[in-house]
């Protein structure tokens, strides 16, 4: 059970968020996003009509049909959330309470996607790591997905072992599974889903970003056995109980991590991950989402 868990809509009004030290409510008012090619964690809160801020970290748009975006909208970019500073020359992301970072974000791999060019720009940016770390004690929140995992492992390795990372980064992108058959492991999380088991969706990719194994101190929310690339170029093997959705704290917030895409999960799935991984949120979920996932809860 996660020290730290968003108490959802009305079902859990008036409570409070506990740790071992004291109780305390946080309120989620700026919450960050960078737009990503292969994800759109944005989609909770558009559905919920809460208020957030862009910055436009596409690398190219390989998958989203025209009507996805608009591209006469001119959003921040990236850079300017992760290196950028305010009038007072504090670092910007100091300004939101939550950063969410989609997979197929700019700056988070090793090449540009379909291209030779460096693309670990903020990996290895000595400001990076420091805004982030200033911005993780001030007890806020980093939800990455998939490919930008790079991230977590940049700035936090001994949490999370992926797959194949000695090769550098990107190397862990091996998962072949469309669909994995996932454990819903925390039971707060599974009564909020309403069931413990899981089809998770990885939208039509099989390059999907695989976990090894978590440091003690990191909780796994979900699991299952996937089929993998195997390091050897001999085909797939299967990895047993792998995570795939965990976090872990970070001074004095809270690091999420999911190898999955939200975009290819079911809203309602969608819509409860985000609401349990940022405490404070309060997204609403709308009864419809609840009655399209009363039967099954799958994936894209």
């Amino acid at each position: 059970m996660p020290t730290r868990r968003l108490l959802v809509g009305a079902l859990l009004l008036g409570s409070a968020c506990k740790n071992e030290n004291n109780v305390k409510s946080i309120s989620i008012d700026q919450i960050a996003v960078t737009a990503g090619d292969f994800d759109r964690l944005e989609e909770t809160l558009i559905r919920a009509d809460m208020p957030h801020t862009v910055f436009e970290g596409y690398i190219r748009t390989p998958i989203y049909e025209p009507d996805d975006f608009d591209p006469t909208i001119v959003n921040p970019k990236v850079e300017e959330l992760f290196t950028g500073v305010d009038e007072d020359g504090y670092p910007l992301m100091n300004q939101y309470d939550a950063i969410l970072v989609n997979s197929g974000t700019r700056g988070f791999g090793a090449y540009v996607y379909n291209g030779v060019a460096s693309d670990d720009a903020f990996l290895v940016d000595p400001r990076v790591s420091a805004n982030l770390s200033q911005y993780m004690g001030a007890r806020n929140t980093l939800v990455v997905t998939d490919w930008a995992y790079d991230l977590v492992e940049a700035n936090w390795p001994d949490k999370i072992d992926f797959y194949a990372e000695t090769d550098g980064w990107d190397a862990a992108q091996a998962g072949v599974s469309t669909t994995v058959t996932a454990e819903v492991l925390d039971p707060g999380l599974a009564d909020l889903l309403g069931q413990n088991v899981l089809q998770l969706g990885f939208g039509g990719f099989s390059a999907w970003t695989v976990v090894a194994s978590v440091d003690p101190t990191v909780e796994v929310y979900i699991a299952g056995d996937v089929e993998v690339r195997d390091t050897e170029g001999q085909g797939a093997v299967t990895l047993r109980d792998v995570p795939l959705l965990m976090g872990f704290e970070a001074d004095e917030g809270r690091v999420v991590y999911s190898a999955f895409p939200w975009k290819a999960q079911a809203p309602f799935v969608a819509d409860t991950l985000l609401n349990f991984a940022v405490e404070g949120l309060d997204a609403e979920i709308s009864g419809d989402q609840y009655a399209s996932a009363s039967d099954e809860v799958s994936g894209g």
